[in-house]
């Protein structure tokens, strides 16, 4: 089944880690007699998802459950202009990624790039409009 067209973004508050967004059938192809779970893991041109956050926390669990349930991928960390994964939040006591974009993978080539803003102005010190960085999307 296809959810079709699917943009979720949003502050999940979710600290992902490194953890994967998908079900990574790659190390049970041979046991399962399935081998083209290889090839099915992740779609040929999408690439690895880097985090420069590496903590788990608070609803991660939940927030990837979903990612793998509904094959909907995280664009942080894999999208052009972001693909070491840049903080989007800055409190007081450090600094994390909770604040995503999602997409299905029919939408991926769409997907131009993914640009976390650091303008002071909006987020990162104490006379800023708030604690989370802006994120633009392009797609096509």
């Amino acid at each position: 089944m296809s959810l079709g067209g699917v943009l979720l973004t949003g502050d999940f508050n979710a600290r992902t880690g490194t953890n994967n967004d998908f079900i990574d059938c790659s190390q049970q192809a041979d046991v399962l007699l399935v081998p083209q779970a290889i090839e099915d893991t992740l779609p040929n041109d999408m690439l690895e998802r880097q985090n420069r956050d590496t903590v788990t926390a608070s609803w991660h669990r939940e927030f990837l459950d979903l990612c793998r349930t509904t094959g909907l991928f995280i664009l942080n960390g894999r999208t052009p202009g972001d693909i070491l994964g840049e903080y989007t939040c800055l409190s007081n006591k450090s600094f994390s990624i909770v604040d995503y974009f999602l997409t299905t993978v029919d939408q991926l080539k769409g997907v131009k790039r993914l640009k976390v803003n650091y303008d002071e102005k909006y987020s990162g010190h104490k006379d800023a409009h708030s604690d989370h960085r802006p994120l633009v999307l392009t797609i096509t």
